[in-house]
């Protein structure tokens, strides 16, 4: 257990819109019994600092920098942080992907059954009783991503599906096996050999009719191959809510009929306040009862610094 002579500051940077207007008077009473917190506009350097996507880290003085004794990013994508600051940062940086986790598979799997079987209304008994439509069970499914998200898709859709190959090449899932791909599902994160994964040559060898779902990262995809891509299949069909700039301008899409997009609300839920002031909670109340080793060790797969690869940065 570690301690300190007096009580340790913490401060968010700022908050998401999609939080509701009592987030931040919930989150400061609920972390009240273990830290102050500062305001967001306070200039003074603070022990822990709770970050998000709009956080600008080259904004932070060194100072700030080195007094910071933990650092949460409760969300999952970590883009907007730079490498040099996971490299030079002596506090720990945790990633809450596992808030979100459950959402954004729910979303996944929403777009997939619901392009497949769509529930038809019928007003009125149709004598013919007819459904001409294609079977889960007999896609092949390509899953690009094994991580908290990847883990969810893997065991929901293996029983269901005719097959599901994976790729992450950092979870030792080494080949991409995406020819004539049903259903392509983008579940990782983004970084220099992930980037525009999704271009002219891979579009090409999946199915003409196939679904692509990218609830991850919008540089996964380049866009245009993907517009072409649409434009010259009429069955193929795309389920976005990440885009390579946002927010993002759905005009580029205004010429096809073969896409659904949504403003990156995957990982946005009903209670989504509490599992984000749960998750923070539960990691400040094991900084301070555990020790250094057990912390890391507990948390070792959503310490940003672990993820920092040579060469490739983070993954």
């Amino acid at each position: 257990m570690k301690k300190w002579e007096s009580k340790l500051t913490i401060k968010r940077t700022s908050t998401s819109p999609y939080f509701s207007s009592a987030f931040n008077q919930t989150e400061i009473e609920s972390l009240n019994p273990y830290v102050d917190m500062l305001p967001s506009d306070s200039g003074a350097a603070t022990d822990m600092l709770i970050t998000n996507t709009h956080t600008n880290f080259d904004l932070l003085s060194g100072e700030q920098v080195d007094k910071l004794k933990l650092v949460l990013h409760p969300n999952s994508g970590y883009d907007n942080i730079p490498v040099d600051f996971v490299k030079g940062s002596k506090a720990p940086i945790i990633i809450g992907s596992t808030i979100r986790a459950q959402a954004v598979s729910q979303y996944i799997l929403s777009a997939l059954l619901n392009h497949f079987s769509p529930i038809p209304q019928q007003p009125f008994w149709d004598v013919d009783r007819k459904w001409p439509r294609r079977l889960i069970s007999d896609l092949k499914v390509t899953l690009i991503g094994y991580g908290h998200i990847g883990k969810i898709l893997h065991a929901t859709l293996t029983p269901i599906v005719k097959e599901l190959s994976i790729y992450d090449p950092f979870e030792n899932f080494t080949q991409l096996n995406n020819k004539n791909s049903d259903v392509v599902i983008l579940a990782c994160g983004l970084n220099v050999k992930s980037r525009h994964i999704i271009d002219k040559n891979f579009l090409n060898a999946i199915r003409e009719d196939a679904l692509i779902i990218n609830a991850a990262r919008g540089e996964l995809i380049k866009t245009q191959d993907l517009v072409n891509f649409l434009a010259a299949n009429d069955e193929a069909f795309a389920v976005l809510d990440v885009f390579e700039k946002e927010p993002a301008d759905f005009g580029v899409f205004r010429n096809l009929k073969n896409i659904k997009h949504t403003s990156h609300i995957a990982g946005v839920f009903k209670n989504i306040d509490q599992h984000t002031i749960n998750f923070e909670v539960e990691v400040i109340k094991n900084f301070f009862e555990l020790t250094e080793f057990d912390f890391k060790n507990k948390y070792q797969k959503m310490i940003l610094q672990n993820r920092l690869k040579p060469e490739i940065g983070l993954i």
